[in-house]
Protein backbone atom coordinates (compact mmCIF):
# COMPACT_ATOMS: atom_id res chain seq x y z
CA UNK A 1 0.00 0.00 0.00
CA UNK A 2 1.40 3.39 -0.95
CA UNK A 3 1.90 6.20 1.53
CA UNK A 4 -1.01 8.14 -0.06
CA UNK A 5 -3.34 5.13 0.17
CA UNK A 6 -2.41 4.64 3.82
CA UNK A 7 -3.11 8.33 4.56
CA UNK A 8 -6.48 8.13 2.74
CA UNK A 9 -7.38 5.04 4.76
CA UNK A 10 -6.54 6.81 8.02
CA UNK A 11 -8.64 9.82 6.99
CA UNK A 12 -11.70 7.68 6.30
CA UNK A 13 -11.32 5.28 9.22
CA UNK A 14 -14.36 5.48 11.44
CA UNK A 15 -14.09 5.41 15.19
CA UNK A 16 -16.27 5.57 18.27
CA UNK A 17 -19.95 6.32 17.77
CA UNK A 18 -19.65 6.59 13.98
CA UNK A 19 -18.13 3.12 13.71
CA UNK A 20 -20.61 1.63 16.17
CA UNK A 21 -23.55 3.11 14.25
CA UNK A 22 -22.22 1.62 10.99
CA UNK A 23 -21.80 -1.79 12.62
CA UNK A 24 -25.30 -1.81 14.13
CA UNK A 25 -26.77 -0.70 10.81
CA UNK A 26 -24.95 -3.63 9.19
CA UNK A 27 -26.50 -5.99 11.76
CA UNK A 28 -29.99 -4.71 10.93
CA UNK A 29 -29.31 -5.08 7.20
CA UNK A 30 -28.09 -8.65 7.72
CA UNK A 31 -31.22 -9.55 9.68
CA UNK A 32 -33.48 -8.09 7.00
CA UNK A 33 -31.89 -10.36 4.42
CA UNK A 34 -31.48 -13.61 6.33
CA UNK A 35 -32.62 -15.59 9.34
CA UNK A 36 -30.81 -15.15 12.64
CA UNK A 37 -29.01 -18.50 12.34
CA UNK A 38 -27.42 -17.33 9.07
CA UNK A 39 -26.13 -14.04 10.49
CA UNK A 40 -22.41 -14.24 11.19
CA UNK A 41 -19.79 -11.98 12.70
CA UNK A 42 -17.90 -12.33 9.40
CA UNK A 43 -20.90 -11.08 7.43
CA UNK A 44 -21.44 -8.16 9.80
CA UNK A 45 -17.76 -7.20 9.63
CA UNK A 46 -17.73 -7.33 5.84
CA UNK A 47 -20.94 -5.34 5.48
CA UNK A 48 -19.79 -2.66 7.93
CA UNK A 49 -16.32 -2.41 6.39
CA UNK A 50 -14.46 -3.39 9.54
CA UNK A 51 -12.85 -6.51 10.99
CA UNK A 52 -14.13 -9.30 13.22
CA UNK A 53 -11.52 -8.24 15.78
CA UNK A 54 -13.17 -4.82 16.03
CA UNK A 55 -16.56 -6.49 16.58
CA UNK A 56 -15.23 -8.82 19.27
CA UNK A 57 -13.66 -5.90 21.14
CA UNK A 58 -17.18 -4.51 21.65
CA UNK A 59 -19.43 -7.59 21.73
CA UNK A 60 -18.63 -11.11 22.92
CA UNK A 61 -20.84 -12.92 20.40
CA UNK A 62 -23.58 -12.71 17.78
CA UNK A 63 -26.39 -12.54 20.35
CA UNK A 64 -24.86 -9.49 22.04
CA UNK A 65 -24.32 -7.57 18.80
CA UNK A 66 -27.85 -8.32 17.57
CA UNK A 67 -29.30 -7.20 20.90
CA UNK A 68 -27.28 -3.98 20.65
CA UNK A 69 -28.80 -3.34 17.20
CA UNK A 70 -32.31 -3.86 18.60
CA UNK A 71 -31.69 -1.75 21.71
CA UNK A 72 -30.32 1.14 19.65
CA UNK A 73 -33.86 1.75 18.37
CA UNK A 74 -35.54 1.42 21.78
CA UNK A 75 -36.73 3.91 22.85
CA UNK A 76 -37.18 5.93 19.69
CA UNK A 77 -34.57 8.61 19.06
CA UNK A 78 -35.94 11.93 20.32
CA UNK A 79 -36.26 13.37 16.82
CA UNK A 80 -38.52 10.45 15.86
CA UNK A 81 -41.03 10.75 18.72
CA UNK A 82 -44.20 11.66 16.78
CA UNK A 83 -46.14 14.88 17.34
CA UNK A 84 -49.35 14.78 15.31
CA UNK A 85 -51.17 17.13 17.66
CA UNK A 86 -53.30 14.55 19.46
CA UNK A 87 -52.59 11.65 21.78
CA UNK A 88 -54.27 8.99 19.65
CA UNK A 89 -52.21 9.65 16.54
CA UNK A 90 -49.03 10.10 18.57
CA UNK A 91 -49.39 6.69 20.27
CA UNK A 92 -50.31 5.05 16.96
CA UNK A 93 -47.19 6.69 15.52
CA UNK A 94 -45.00 5.17 18.23
CA UNK A 95 -46.47 1.72 17.59
CA UNK A 96 -45.98 2.11 13.82
CA UNK A 97 -42.35 3.08 14.39
CA UNK A 98 -41.89 0.10 16.67
CA UNK A 99 -43.47 -2.09 14.01
CA UNK A 100 -41.15 -0.73 11.34
CA UNK A 101 -37.95 -0.57 13.37
CA UNK A 102 -38.01 -3.77 15.31
CA UNK A 103 -40.48 -6.27 13.94
CA UNK A 104 -38.10 -7.75 11.42
CA UNK A 105 -35.23 -7.74 13.88
CA UNK A 106 -37.11 -8.94 16.92
CA UNK A 107 -39.19 -11.59 15.21
CA UNK A 108 -36.20 -13.01 13.35
CA UNK A 109 -33.79 -12.86 16.26
CA UNK A 110 -35.58 -13.28 19.58
CA UNK A 111 -35.83 -17.06 19.65
CA UNK A 112 -32.20 -17.48 18.58
CA UNK A 113 -31.02 -14.93 21.12
CA UNK A 114 -32.93 -16.62 23.92
CA UNK A 115 -31.52 -20.03 23.00
CA UNK A 116 -27.97 -18.62 22.95
CA UNK A 117 -28.22 -16.62 26.16
CA UNK A 118 -29.99 -19.29 28.19
CA UNK A 119 -32.61 -18.93 30.88
CA UNK A 120 -32.35 -15.17 31.42
CA UNK A 121 -35.70 -13.40 31.77
CA UNK A 122 -36.68 -11.71 28.51
CA UNK A 123 -36.81 -8.33 30.26
CA UNK A 124 -33.16 -8.73 31.30
CA UNK A 125 -32.20 -9.65 27.74
CA UNK A 126 -33.99 -6.73 26.10
CA UNK A 127 -33.60 -4.12 28.85
CA UNK A 128 -30.48 -4.76 30.93
CA UNK A 129 -30.66 -1.24 32.40
CA UNK A 130 -34.42 -1.34 32.95
CA UNK A 131 -37.28 -0.51 30.64
CA UNK A 132 -37.48 2.99 29.28
CA UNK A 133 -40.80 4.74 28.75
CA UNK A 134 -39.23 7.97 27.45
CA UNK A 135 -41.15 8.08 24.15
CA UNK A 136 -44.50 7.49 25.82
CA UNK A 137 -43.61 9.97 28.59
CA UNK A 138 -43.01 12.67 25.97
CA UNK A 139 -46.25 11.89 24.13
CA UNK A 140 -48.34 11.81 27.31
CA UNK A 141 -46.77 14.97 28.72
CA UNK A 142 -47.81 16.75 25.52
CA UNK A 143 -51.30 15.26 25.90
CA UNK A 144 -51.53 16.53 29.49
CA UNK A 145 -50.43 20.00 28.34
CA UNK A 146 -53.09 19.97 25.60
CA UNK A 147 -55.74 18.96 28.16
CA UNK A 148 -56.46 15.59 26.52
CA UNK A 149 -55.25 13.52 29.46
CA UNK A 150 -55.32 13.98 33.21
CA UNK A 151 -51.86 13.97 34.77
CA UNK A 152 -53.15 11.65 37.52
CA UNK A 153 -54.07 9.05 34.89
CA UNK A 154 -50.45 8.71 33.77
CA UNK A 155 -48.99 5.90 35.87
CA UNK A 156 -45.80 3.90 35.29
CA UNK A 157 -47.85 0.89 34.16
CA UNK A 158 -49.85 2.96 31.66
CA UNK A 159 -46.63 4.42 30.24
CA UNK A 160 -45.49 0.94 29.22
CA UNK A 161 -48.88 -0.57 28.33
CA UNK A 162 -49.13 0.14 24.56
CA UNK A 163 -45.53 -0.93 23.91
CA UNK A 164 -45.96 -4.07 26.03
CA UNK A 165 -49.10 -5.06 24.14
CA UNK A 166 -47.40 -4.39 20.80
CA UNK A 167 -44.30 -6.39 21.77
CA UNK A 168 -46.55 -9.25 22.83
CA UNK A 169 -48.23 -9.24 19.40
CA UNK A 170 -44.92 -9.18 17.55
CA UNK A 171 -43.35 -12.00 19.59
CA UNK A 172 -46.46 -14.19 19.69
CA UNK A 173 -47.30 -13.97 16.01
CA UNK A 174 -43.78 -13.45 14.61
CA UNK A 175 -44.97 -10.86 12.11
CA UNK A 176 -45.65 -7.12 11.91
CA UNK A 177 -48.80 -5.79 13.54
CA UNK A 178 -51.61 -4.82 11.22
CA UNK A 179 -53.03 -1.30 11.24
CA UNK A 180 -56.17 -2.85 12.71
CA UNK A 181 -54.19 -4.31 15.64
CA UNK A 182 -52.49 -0.97 16.30
CA UNK A 183 -55.88 0.77 16.29
CA UNK A 184 -57.36 -1.83 18.66
CA UNK A 185 -54.49 -1.45 21.15
CA UNK A 186 -54.85 2.32 21.15
CA UNK A 187 -58.62 2.77 20.81
CA UNK A 188 -60.00 -0.18 22.77
CA UNK A 189 -57.41 -0.56 25.52
CA UNK A 190 -55.17 2.48 26.00
CA UNK A 191 -57.30 5.56 25.33
CA UNK A 192 -60.22 4.51 27.58
CA UNK A 193 -57.75 4.25 30.48
CA UNK A 194 -56.13 7.67 30.07
CA UNK A 195 -58.62 10.07 28.51
CA UNK A 196 -60.55 12.53 30.61
CA UNK A 197 -64.13 11.58 31.18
Amino acid sequence: MSNTQEQDKLKTRRRGKELEAAILQAVRAELKEREYAAVTMEGIAERSGTSKAVLYRRWANRAEIVLAAIRERVPLPLEEVPDFGNVRDDVCGILRSMNLNNTQLLSKAIYGIISELGAMPLASVLFPEGRSSRSMSIVLQRAVERGEVSGEAVTPRLLTLPIDLARNEIILYNEPMSEETIAEIVDQVFLPLIQKR
